[in-house]
């Protein structure tokens, strides 16, 4: 096992971030479009409000948006590019995991999460002023996190499972996906929507990790009271992740009865 898992990571890192120099063109392309993210925030912000705090709000919102991506590209779609390459019947018929492939990518997908995170920050400070990062809470950010990876796990999964049903991205993917993550405060604190958006967030795994997390990092006041939030977070979370593992492994077994749908765009 963990020779397949050091040859995983091993392809990946040269082949993705060294021989293909995805790691300075990724970096160069989201620089771009990070600056078109960030524009609206300057021209938007409230009158007299510091450039630091608006700043360390972008920031927070770029950790949350940057972690859906990874969950998303680098996770979920790990499935969807072994079904286009033919080669998840070679992994299945190895008798491995497929939860291989996920320990040997993990550590990319971090490293390039941080390298993400490091290029957002200059920018930041250049366009806007070095972001406000106070740890407000040391607990609740550690449980903040600690609840984010557990329902970026999930949601890779819940996606995951997803295509290897239809072999499509589709109003379902794009919806679980992004629309979902984004609308119940990914980007923004729950306490700047709209009330029935606000009722909508706190029936969803997805709001809690990120208001606990602006919360530990920032201070950033929620709409319940804290404790119940963390509560009802953990909840969730153990909730959603069953569910996740649940549905994956019942598309799996699918897969082993019907073999593998042929994967399209849409």
């Amino acid at each position: 096992m963990f020779e397949a898992v050091k040859a995983v990571l091993k392809a990946y890192f040269t082949a993705e971030l060294l021989r293909s120099h995805g790691l300075t063109y990724g970096l160069v392309s989201m620089a771009l479009w990070m600056t078109l993210f960030i524009a609206p925030i300057m021209l938007f912000a409230s009158p007299g409000e510091s450039s630091q705090i608006i700043s360390g709000y972008a920031f927070s919102a770029v950790l949350v948006f940057m972690s859906y991506s990874m969950a998303t590209w680098d996770w979920a779609w790990e499935l969807r590019w072994l079904m286009m390459n033919n080669m998840l019947e070679h992994v299945i018929l190895s008798g491995r995991s497929i939860f291989i492939h996920y320990i040997g990518i993990i550590p990319i997908s971090f490293t390039w999460l941080g390298f993400s995170l490091i290029t957002v920050y200059i920018l930041l400070s250049i366009l806007v002023g070095p972001p406000l990062i106070i740890i407000n809470d040391p607990f609740m950010l550690a449980l903040g996190l600690t609840m984010l990876f557990t329902v970026l796990f999930g949601h890779a999964m819940i996606l995951g499972g997803t295509t290897i049903a239809v072999g499509t991205s589709g109003p379902i993917m794009e919806f679980i996906g992004w629309i979902l993550p984004i609308a119940t405060g990914g980007l923004t604190p729950l306490s700047r929507l709209p009330y029935p958006l606000q009722v909508f967030a706190l029936l969803t795994p997805y709001s809690y990790p990120a208001e606990i997390l602006r919360y530990g990092l920032l201070g950033t006041p929620s709409v319940i009271d804290l404790w119940s939030e963390c509560f009802i977070g953990i909840i969730y979370d153990a909730a959603f992740i069953i569910i996740a593992l649940v549905y994956f492994k019942y598309q799996m077994v699918k897969l082993f009865k019907e073999g593998p749908k042929t994967v399209g765009m849409y």
